[in-house]
This record gives structure tokens, sequence and C-alpha cells, in this order.
């Protein structure tokens, strides 16, 4: 066997919020072209599915979630994007 340490069954979320900090022209193809896109960060998304369109921020990366696509956490703090 590994000494290697186990991952938690489920993540802990402190200190949540939902609320968007702003928005901004995101430009989604030709097919859907510039949309007013909510921006929130990460830490605002939960369990529940938020819908495109959507920008997630992080200090380090940006997700781009598009109209049609939904946003949400899996148990281990992973954004999980899907198609609706």
């Amino acid at each position: 066997m590994s000494n290697l340490p186990r991952l938690p069954d489920q993540v802990v979320r402190v200190g949540e919020t939902t609320a968007a900090t702003g928005e901004r022209q995101a430009y989604f193809g030709p097919d859907l072209g510039w949309r007013a896109t909510p921006v929130m960060p990460r830490d605002g998304l939960t369990e529940a599915p938020r819908a495109g369109p959507l920008i997630v921020e992080e200090y380090d990366t940006t997700t781009v979630v598009r109209p049609g696509w939904t946003a949400r956490l899996d148990e281990w703090n992973n954004i999980v994007l899907e198609r609706e």
C-alpha cells in the first residue's frame, strides 16, 4: 500500500457568495454575437447549476460559460460545464 494521503469525500467550501461582481460584453461567435455577460468569482459557484452566458473569475484562470450551457461545482470543488 501507498503512504499517499487519501482525498476527502467532499470539499468543504467557506464564505461562498452567489452574487455577480459585474457585467462585461463577451463575443460568442457569429451565431450568437456579443452578449452582456455577468461576471462572478469562482467561490460564488455552488452545486446548483448557473446558466450561461457567464464569466467565472479566479486569481489564476477565467472560465467562460456559453449561452446554452451551465456551470456548477462537483463534490470535489471542480467546475463542471454541461450543455442544457
